[in-house]
This record gives structure tokens, sequence and C-alpha cells, in this order.
């Protein structure tokens, strides 16, 4: 069974302590609220460090992966936590001890101890199975089997770290002189810690033989092959002290009968033991390193031994250590079976407290986790809610707006992609959000993206996702819009502020609806229909080559043009006051509407800024509207709206006839001579007027004027050419 994976900040204090003591200036540069980013709830927490060395606290294996990580990398040392380990071990003797430890010193008796290592394990993780046993004829010698369960993957650094604690905790004993643990085979994964290194080094396979080989050079580095595991029985040595009753130990190897424990062995049985019965499990493979080598990156290295065994079910370490006189003379003194007895029963009472307290810590934590991850389910909610309130209520009557909800609603039920234009402000996204609410995508996610507000490569990881170190900061995994947006609607506004290189991977994934994450290499699928919007001439940047030719047929399959405030006058009264109401209530304020001479000038000013612009407006109207005032009156409205010299004008065909230079055309008459060079100078001044009423949009004012844009282009060349009269100074167009 899958289990969540946490280990108590006990270790993470070890490591982050022994760091700031020992290299002081790089530990100053470790950010510890980036570490904790690798669990995404965790990000909430303010104090990284502070709460990453408080002991009552414990971290998902993931975060305390990183730190090992950071540790690492800032002093330098691959074997940064085993020296930790030690360390502490040394502070405890001089420091108040942890109830941990204090067990440990109350059995003063390393045999003692390590029959309890069980409970250790659950004492600092809840992935972590430890157990001990002792072989006849071993004197002062304990065999430690360690186990990480699924889904952690052990580095070398978790596996340094239990040899340190195992050490560590034996010289907690006073009698210990020294104490030293070794491997006889490792959990580890050689691939895990080939990866450790980066992409520094390959690893191949063929038959039973591996080599893993510098990618630089082509240098190999280590050689080795595979081996068979068998299931051995191994006696054991019975305790002489009897456990106390519901002696909890969590079991790696099995216990099949009084004074024999099946264990994995590399080696083929000696006479003295015998194998089990054939079982379908009695047999398993791991790696043994023939030849050794050392793998580095930067100022990282570890020394890989011939003899080595990687790749086993679990770790099976020797624990060695001597004693001093003490020790011999404490031995011999008369009832100390009982003294331990009684210690260990004592002890026994501790652990079940100290499980107990960690379970709740662990509880409480997940608890915390899970409110985190509602409220920020909640705040998505909320807004995707308030999002089709707006736009499940798009404002206004006017025909413009009557037409375009018209084609919403016709090209809703279809995946067709949709390009969506308009001037700033206008509400695209609104218009694209009622397109997914009334498709048959409206159950699943619609992601909005804006792409002009991002950096070319950070826009690539937020459209695709990345793999977990594809690029610095990368420090896990991430899932792009893409991914997000399965089954749903993708809508990506400002379209037009995209890179030439994204266009290109934009293409790719209309084309071939698959794509990849930033340093992936696996096909991803893309179920989405994709929404894009941009208030910029497409068809000008594809001219100047700023927009790709084939990228924008693949998004404008249907074009969906949402008309200016200007261009729909009828709709401001109503949307004011929409807005107004909206504002009022947030306010607490009792605000009945706009005053008619208010009113008057809002229907006159041309609204540049459109929608946004009038939400604006009624926003600070409100908010200054002094309390018990009922109405909005014209001096709470900006000056620019007071003052009919900063409205810009409406696009008319007979107001633009109007603001020809008649007098100037005439005298072009009698210098080109022809009814034809007037008429065609009289049509380039009423195209230019137009272009520039929308914002140098050459294709919506060519649509305006019922023309092409490649006609536009073409007028363009004409009247801008060398015999032009573009150089006109009576031209006031």
């Amino acid at each position: 069974m899958t289990i969540q994976p946490w280990i108590t900040c006990l270790q993470s204090g070890i490591l982050i302590r022994y760091l700031e003591a020992h290299y002081p200036e790089q530990a100053s540069k470790v950010d510890f609220h980036r570490v904790m980013g690798a669990a995404e709830s965790f990000q909430e927490i303010q104090d990284a460090r502070a709460f990453l060395t408080d002991a009552s606290n414990w971290v998902p294996a993931s975060v305390f992966r990183e730190v090992i990580k950071a540790c690492e990398l800032a002093s330098g040392e691959k074997d940064f936590t085993y020296l930790a380990a030690l360390a502490y071990y040394e502070t405890v003797k001089t420091k108040t001890p942890t109830l941990i430890e204090t067990i440990a010193i109350l059995l003063n008796d390393v045999e003692s101890v390590f029959r309890s290592i069980g409970n250790w394990a659950s004492a600092y993780t809840n992935y972590l199975q430890l157990q001990s046993f002792v072989c006849p004829g071993e004197t002062q010698t304990l065999h430690i089997l360690s186990r990480n369960l699924p889904p952690v993957d052990p580095g070398l650094g978790n596996m340094r770290l239990v040899q340190g604690n195992l050490e560590g905790t034996a010289k907690l004993d006073p009698s210990v002189e020294t104490a030293a643990c070794e491997e006889v085979y490792s959990q580890l994964r050689l691939e895990t810690l080939v990866n450790e290194f980066g992409d520094a080094y390959d690893m191949t396979t063929k038959n039973d033989r591996f080599t893993v080989t510098r990618r630089s050079t082509g240098e190999v580095v280590i050689v080795g092959r595979t081996i068979p595991l068998v299931h051995t029985l191994i006696p054991v040595k019975a305790d002489p002290i009897p456990a106390p009753h519901g002696y909890d130990e969590q079991l790696v190897a099995t216990l099949e009968a009084q004074g024999q424990l099946s264990v994995w062995t590399v080696e083929e049985p000696a006479r003295s033991y015998k194998t089990h019965l054939p079982k379908q499990n009695d047999h398993c493979t791991a790696l043994r390193i023939e030849r050794g080598g050392t793998l580095s990156a930067g100022s990282l290295s570890t020394t890989i031994k011939a003899g080595s065994i990687y790749n086993a079910p679990y770790t099976h370490y020797r624990l060695r250590w001597t004693n001093s006189h003490l020790r011999a003379n404490d031995a011999a003194t008369a009832g100390r079976s009982q003294f331990l007895t009684d210690r260990r029963a004592f002890a026994h009472q501790l652990f079940t407290h100290l499980k107990n307290l960690q379970t709740t810590h662990r509880h409480i934590l997940t608890m915390f986790l899970r409110n985190v991850e509602l409220a920020q389910e909640n705040i998505q909610l909320k807004q995707e809610l308030s999002a089709q309130q707006e736009t499940g209520g798009i404002i206004g009557k006017s025909a413009p707006l009557l037409d375009l909800l018209s084609l919403i609603r016709t090209i809703a039920p279809s995946d067709t992609t949709v390009l969506v234009t308009g001037e700033t402000g206008t509400g695209k996204e609104l218009a694209a959000r009622l397109i997914h609410q009334l498709s048959r995508r409206k159950d699943r996610r619609f992601v909005a993206v804006n792409c002009g507000a991002m950096p070319e490569t950070l826009l690539e990881s937020e459209l695709f996702g990345h793999e977990k170190g594809s690029f610095t900061g990368a420090i896990n995994q991430k899932k792009g819009k893409f991914e997000l947006a399965e089954g749903g609607t993708l809508f990506l506004d400002e379209i037009g502020d995209i890179s030439p290189a994204v266009q290109v991977k934009l293409l790719r994934v209309l084309q071939e609806r698959e794509f990849q994450r930033v340093g992936g290499t696996s096909d991803l699928k893309a179920n989405i229909r994709l929404i894009a919007a941009t208030n910029r001439d497409l068809l000008a940047m594809m001219e100047q080559n700023q927009f790709r030719q084939d990228l924008f047929y693949r998004l404008n399959v249907i074009q969906l043009y949402v008309p200016a405030l200007r261009e729909r006058p009828e709709d401001i009264a109503e949307l004011a006051l929409h807005f107004i109401q909206r504002f009022a209530e947030k306010t607490g304020k009792s605000i009945a509407g706009l005053t008619p001479d208010a009113l008057k000038l809002c229907l006159a000013y041309k609204w540049p800024g459109n929608i946004r612009e009038l939400e604006n407006v009624m926003e600070r109207a409100v908010t200054l509207t002094p309390e018990g005032k009922k109405w909005i009156s014209p001096d709470l409205l900006p000056t620019n709206l007071r003052s009919t010299t900063e409205s810009a004008p409406s696009l008319d065909l007979a107001e633009l006839v109007d603001h020809v230079d008649w007098s100037a055309l005439l005298k072009t008459l009698e210098t080109r001579g022809s009814l034809t060079g007037l008429l065609n100078y009289l049509e380039w001044t009423i195209t230019r007027r137009a272009v520039a009423e929308y914002g140098g949009n050459k294709s919506r004012a060519a649509k305006v004027l019922g023309r092409t844009y490649r006609w536009l282009r073409k007028l363009e060349s004409e009247m801008t050419g060398p015999q032009s009269p573009k150089h006109n100074p009576s031209d006031k167009s």
C-alpha cells in the first residue's frame, strides 16, 4: 500500500544546524522557502527555516530530499548527512537530549537500544522499517536491516544519514569508545545514485553486465554485473531479557522459527545455514560493483568501491563497537538482567507515548495541508463562479452585441479553434468564457493565460510545463496549462505578443495535438479547445514577419470580433448602472445611479479604454460619493470625461468625409489633372483616418470600409510611393 511519506524535522534540523555551524556563508545563501516548494502546500509556510529546524514538526520526504540536496550543494560534501549526524550526537552529551535520545541514555546498553530499533524507525519517519539481530558467536556486533517503503526512492544522503544515526546512537552509551557501521548491501538503486550527478553519466546494461560512463568523454567509470540474492535462514541469538508485552517492532526479515531469521544473502549459504523450501519470491537480483570508480559533478563527488552491492530489497548494515573497561566491570554486576528488564519496560512506555505523539503531529499537519488545499480550491471555485456570473450575464442589447452573442451560441457546441479580436478592455476573455460555458466541455476547466505578461522562457514553462531539473530553479516537475486544461478550454490572451520560438511550439500543438514538457522527452496529448485573443493586427504583423502565417491560419478558423464600447453606445447606461450597483454593494453605500447630466457626459465620451475604463470610472465615482448621496453627479467623474476636447472621435463615414480638406483636394486635381487621381487621394485620406481610429489595426479598418486587408496594403503602397502625394503639406487627414 502506498503511503504519504513523512519525516520528523529533528532530522532536517540536524542538517541545517550543522551547515550553519560549519559553512555559515554558504548556509546564508540557501533558499529554504524554495526547498519547501517541493511540496506545493508547504509554500504557504512563511518562515521555512524555523519550521524545518523545529523537532516537533514533520515534512514530506520530497521536502527532506531537497534539504539534503541543498546542504550537499552548499557544503560541497556528498557525505554531508553522515558528518552532520555524527556531529549532532556529540552535542547531545552536552545539551538537553530529546525524548528519543533520553530513551537511549536510559537503556544505557547498545544491544538493548537496538533491540527496539523498529520503534526508533517509527519515531523518525512513517516509511522507514528497521530491524536488528545478533548472530551467535559474534561479540559487540549487531546486524541492522533497513527498508524504505514506496514511494520513497532513497538517495545517497538518506542512506548515509541512517549510518550516521546508527553510529551516533551507539555512542550515547557512555561505555562505548568507538562505533562503526558498514553496508553489507544497499537498497539504494545505482541508477538513482548516478542521476544525483545530473546528466554527467550514462548507465547502460547488456545481459547481466552494466557500465557507467562519463558522457563528455565516454570514459568507463564503473563496471559491474547482476547477481542473485537468495533467502537464507540465519541463526540468531535469543534475547536473554524478555520484551515487554505488546512491544511493537516493524519486521523487515521474517522470523521463520525460534532462533531463525529469513534474510537475503549474497553468497551461497554456508553449511551451518539452510535455505528455505523453494518459493516464488525466494530469489531476486542486485548489482555488484566489479570495478569501482568516482562519480563527480562540480564540487560534489563520491567513490564507489569494488564489491559494493546496490538495488537490494533492503539495506543490511553491520554495526561494530568497542567498550571501555567500565562496561566490562559493570557487566558482571549482580542483578543487571532484572535492571535492564525494568528499564526496557519503562522505555517501552516512553516509546508508546512518543509514537502516539508523533501520530498526532502528522495528523495535525495533514489537516493543515488539507485546509490549505481546500482554501486554494475555494478561491479558484469562487473565481470561476464569479467569471461564470459575469459572462453568463453579458450586459447590453445593442445590435453589435446581439450579433456577437448569436455567433457565440452558434460556434460554442463545436471544438473549432476561435480567434477573438477587439480592442483592449472590450471583454474578449468574457466572450471566451461564454463559449466554454455553452460548449460540451463546460464541466471541465477553463484555463486562461495572459501571454503578454510573461517572458519567453517563463511562458514556455507555463504553457507546456517542465521536468524536474530542466533548468535552474526547476526543483520539481510542473504541469503546464495544456495539461491543466485537459478536456476543457485553454484561452491564450494577447497571442500576438508571443515570441517566434513559442509560436513554433504552439503550431506543433495545433497540428499534432501533442506536446512535450520543457526538458522532457515524452509526447503528451492535448485534448483541449483553444481560444486565442489579441488586440493587435496579426495580418500586419505577418507582413512584417513578426507572426507566423501558418500559425495565424491555424488560429483564425473562426474570427470573433468583440465591438468597442463606442460602437455600442446604447449599452453604456446599462453597463454603468451595473458597475455602480456592484461597487455600491461592496462599499455599503446606497447609490441609485447617474444624474442626467453625468449620464449625458458618459454617452458623449468615446471610451478609448472600453468597458474596463467604464468600470474603473464607476468604481472611482462610487468611492468618491459622500455618504448619504444617492446620485453620482458630473463633478465625481474624471476631468477628461467632462472635457469634450479630450473625448476620442467616433468612427463614422460621414464624419470621415467631413475631415477631408477639400481645398487640398482641388489643388491635387489641378496638379494631377484627372478625376481618378482626386478619387484615389480621397479614398486614401478616408482610409488613413479609419486606420488611425482603430489604433493602427488595418484589418479592422478595412472591414469597416467594406474592403480587404490586401486592398488596403495595395492602396498604401500606391499612395506612399515616390510619386504619391503623401508629402503634400495640405493633407490634414
